[in-house]
């Protein structure tokens, strides 16, 4: 993580669905990250190391704190329900029009 400066303020907030050890610079990520000054490859880096431990491409929940002086924290949460459900299921996608069978 990048470090947070004792005097810097939170200037944004994001909520992003990433796959694990997967993280890139390329769209939609990179783009997110880059207009709002985040360093993209110092960011998939540290991200990448952190989910090494999961299975490669699972979605994990990220909440990324953007500061004034373009530093970040990023925590690291639980893969959504949903797709644990599908794999389950053996599915790839769920249902186009919900509560149709």
């Amino acid at each position: 993580m990048a470090k947070k400066a004792a005097s810097s303020k939170v200037v944004g907030l994001m909520r992003v669905l990433i796959a694990a050890g997967e993280a890139s610079p390329s769209p939609p990520l990179g783009p997110a990250l880059g207009q709002r000054g985040i360093n993209i490859g110092q960011f998939c880096k540290e991200f990448n190391e952190r989910t090494k431990d999961f299975k490669k491409g699972v979605p994990i929940r990220t909440k990324i704190t953007i500061h004034t002086d373009r530093s970040y924290m990023f925590t690291t949460g639980n893969p959504p329900t949903s797709y644990f459900l599908k794999q389950a299921a053996g599915i790839e996608k769920g249902a186009h029009r919900t509560g149709m069978h």
